[in-house]
């Protein structure tokens, strides 16, 4: 293989994509990132503490803590298939039309393997 001009720059280009972005992994994971010049706290506080007020309150029990079925809530998509087989019926499915198929931009040269 023959290395080309094209080459070395494509490979240049790459090398340093990939060292940008292992810099800025490594700096975000160090939480070291700066926001207009100055550093970001890791947790942005909205208002000073008062001298005067409580500590926050112990975080709750297991037995207080809420469970999932609590606050979750959830739907059934589709309670009864029976239904959806009654709905397409011989007729219906006669009549249906499919979906059509995405498309995208096709540049394909003749000859060229693709």
């Amino acid at each position: 293989m023959n290395p080309t001009r094209k080459m070395w720059a494509s490979a240049g280009a790459v090398a340093v994509i990939l060292i940008g972005g292992v810099s800025v992994s490594a700096a975000a994971s160090a939480g070291r990132l700066e926001k207009d010049g100055k550093p970001v706290p890791a947790i942005e506080p909205n208002d000073p503490a008062a001298r005067d007020q409580a500590p926050p309150a112990a975080p709750p029990s297991p037995e207080e803590t809420p469970t999932a079925e609590d606050y979750v809530v959830t739907k059934d998509v589709n309670p009864d298939p029976d239904d959806v087989a009654r709905y397409w019926t011989d007729d219906r499915m006669e009549e249906a039309e499919p979906m059509p198929m995405p498309e995208g931009p096709v540049d394909v040269k003749p000859g060229s393997g693709n």
